[in-house]
């Protein structure tokens, strides 16, 4: 006996999303080739290179980029119908590893394909963040729609509009799915520079860069662990087998002033970061954003870890956050499938 099983509540659930948000001007033959593409969103692949592709769609992409500080965008398909979608997508989403968004903007009489992002800084707000910080494209939403589709893991499709609606398709049926990435990095950022002393304008700088090297760890590393540790922290047996800086690498100094810094040097750095976080083991940071360590290995206490369903990465966060020692803060955990958290250590 043959028994299927189907996400059909899933379908209907982006059917009406589509169908809402663009005022019932989506256009259905679009909107069936999409649905088709959709569940490829979370594990894109092109001749072996894995993506995880953002897509926006539109009723006026120029209007989008109008309002957007220092967006930018480039036209590369005009076409009268929507049968090359799955063929424009492949020729478009290999950009999105260089931090640009495939768009598709419909029309009465056409629909043009393309990618556009935002020409800034990495200590500056991403794309996706101030489209939907964006009072006046919230006040343009009557018209002016916009749909933002990307995967925020290996499991979960999110769909957030321009009227500030979201959804999360989730594909996993057993593992923790972060319902919103921006919520879960904000406590760990948060803690990352919690003794951290400057100005308001200085420190906001730093964390967006922050948040920007983890949503790019998300989208171009398999797995992680990161650690946050007081600044008064001193390698013990606990963390003992690893790499530990002579001098450690400190992000505030990398802003000599408010409004002078050296934009090589912050994303040098960044890549830097992103390579030690690409490491097996533990990469180690402070509370006043400094980077202390990377390639750490603990010893996994079954015991302490707890009753934990998951692989060597996943025993050796939770022996971390059931530690209960007082200088360790809290853990950032990434894994391979996707599954995302930061916790901070019990005591």
């Amino acid at each position: 006996m043959n028994e299927n099983i189907f996400y059909i509540d899933a379908k209907t659930k982006i059917v009406d999303f589509l169908t809402t948000e663009f005022s019932g001007t989506f256009p259905i033959k679009l909107q069936n080739r999409f649905l088709n593409f959709f569940p490829q969103i979370t594990n894109y692949e092109e001749e072996g290179h894995k993506y995880k592709p953002a897509i926006f769609f539109t009723n006026n992409i120029d209007a989008v980029v109008k309002n957007v500080p220092n967006a930018t965008k480039i036209v590369l398909f005009n076409d009268i119908n929507e049968n090359m979608f799955a063929s424009r997508l492949k020729s478009l989403i290999p950009f999105c590893n260089l931090n640009w968004c495939v768009y598709v903007s419909v029309s009465d009489d056409k629909t043009e394909y393309g990618i556009f992002r935002i020409i800034n800084s990495i200590k500056d707000e991403s794309l996706e963040t101030v489209l939907f910080k964006s009072q006046t494209l919230l006040d343009k939403s009557n018209k002016l729609f916009g749909i933002y589709v990307y995967a925020e893991n290996t499991w979960t499709i999110t769909m957030r509009s321009l009227k500030g609606r979201m959804v999360n398709v989730n594909f996993a049926l057993d593992i923790k799915v972060v319902n919103n990435w921006e919520d879960e990095i904000k406590e760990f950022v948060d803690a990352s520079f919690a003794k951290l002393r400057t100005s308001s304008k200085k420190l906001q700088d730093i964390k967006n860069m922050y948040k920007n090297i983890f949503k790019n760890v998300m989208r171009s590393i398999d797995g992680t662990i990161c650690v946050v540790v007081d600044s008064d922290y001193k390698p013990d047996a606990f963390f003992e087998d690893g790499i530990w800086l002579t001098e450690p690498i400190n992000l505030s100094k990398l802003f000599a002033q408010t409004n002078q810094y050296n934009e090589q040097k912050l994303t040098t750095i960044a890549d830097v970061f992103m390579t030690m976080l690409n490491f097996d083991g533990i990469t180690v940071v402070d509370n006043m954003g400094q980077i202390r360590a990377y390639n750490v290995f603990i010893e996994t206490n079954l015991k302490v870890a707890g009753n934990i369903m998951g692989g060597a990465r996943k025993r050796a966060a939770y022996t971390i956050i059931n530690s209960k020692r007082p200088n360790i803060i809290g853990v950032y955990f990434q894994s391979h499938e996707g599954e995302m958290f930061y916790a901070p250590v019990k005591r």
